[in-house]
């Protein structure tokens, strides 16, 4: 089959004839790929920097496409549909499966890695449980960007946001826009952008955000105090991990608010423990998202709450699969997401 493939850190191109998966158990479902996202999970793995997305390896996890075939047992879904699809699924056994938090099981699948052959290939093979029905309303394109607004979109959930809370997202990537995307959906009292570059906070205020500030430049803690009555927020998304981003949401969450922490961050992030301590913080961590979470999103973008196609930045077709990469490793212009299209 058609396929992006990285060979090695730093070699990454199209081929021809990849091995194409095929139906393994009578529960899975075969997808033709339509168009894939590139997620910096992926860009890690072109540096051979990601723990399990490890080359040689047919790698992708944001994608939409048709079914075109599916084992004796599916009863979900049938060839000629649309459909997204959930790339993990836990054990099924444990405690936190059993309690429906498979996004936390330790032996969660993940596609793309670990021989699981991901959604840079033309045609990928998972369990009935991943697939997601994808309403005609919502192009190919488009159904490529759920799963990372799921992840955004998870984290928002959590935290019951209302029409009184104030929101700051701290990192305005395509994470980060998720979550000011999602957010926003609830119509919170105030929602503010941070970042360093300014094409990420203009697309933060164009997707929800009544204000947003380049912390390069903007005294961010100031700007934010002073439209909080002195406050601080009430809830910091942080989706940018470094030692400045994580005092910087420590310094403008309200006393009793909270941290969450969507970013994966290095093990020698200092934590603002005097911060969390005398302000008595919440902090959280976000990990992925369950299925729930992508039905919101389509829910969302059904009655027109999320307009997704403005974090499409940059097409490719999958045999420019190598420049592709290369251009969202090395962004020559601002990138919220590169898309591939077979």
């Amino acid at each position: 089959m058609r396929a992006g493939f990285i060979e090695k850190p730093m070699k990454a191109y199209f081929i021809n004839d990849a091995p194409e998966p095929q139906l393994e158990r009578d529960t899975d479902v075969k997808i033709q790929v339509r168009a894939t996202g590139i997620c910096g999970s992926e860009v890690h793995a072109y540096h051979g920097k990601h723990p399990w997305r490890v080359p040689p390896v047919v790698s992708g996890h944001e994608f939409s496409g048709v079914v075109v075939e599916t084992g004796s047992a599916v009863t979900t879904c049938r060839p000629g549909d649309r459909v997204t699809a959930e790339p993990q699924y836990g054990c099924g056994h444990c405690y936190l499966c059993q309690s429906g938090r498979y996004n936390l099981c330790p032996e969660k699948k993940i596609l793309g890695a670990s021989g699981w052959s991901g959604s840079f290939g033309e045609y990928v093979v998972l369990p009935q449980q991943c697939i997601v029905p994808l309403p005609d309303a919502v192009s190919f394109a488009e159904g490529a960007l759920i799963e990372p607004l799921a992840v955004g979109m998870h984290a928002v959930r959590a935290h019951h946001i209302q029409e009184t809370t104030k929101v700051a997202v701290i990192g305005c990537g395509t994470i980060g826009l998720g979550v000011v995307l999602s957010a926003a959906c609830f119509h919170p009292a105030a929602l503010f952008g941070i970042d360093v570059i300014d094409f990420n906070l203009e697309k933060a205020r164009s997707m929800g955000a009544v204000a947003a500030f380049n912390s390069t430049r903007d005294d961010v803690v100031k700007e934010i105090m002073e439209r909080t009555d002195g406050k601080g927020v009430d809830i910091t998304f942080l989706a940018f991990g470094n030692d400045a981003c994580v005092r910087q949401a420590a310094e403008i969450t309200r006393p009793g608010g909270t941290i969450s922490e969507i970013a994966i961050m290095g093990k020698d992030i200092k934590a603002s423990f005097d911060l969390i301590q005398v302000k008595e913080l919440h902090v959280d961590g976000s990990n992925m998202y369950v299925r729930s979470d992508y039905e919101a999103v389509l829910a969302e973008i059904a009655a027109g709450n999320m307009k997704p196609s403005g974090f499409i930045t940059k097409r490719f077709p999958i045999t420019q699969f190598g420049e592709a990469l290369e251009f969202t490793d090395k962004r020559p212009e601002p990138v919220v997401k590169t898309l591939l299209e077979f």
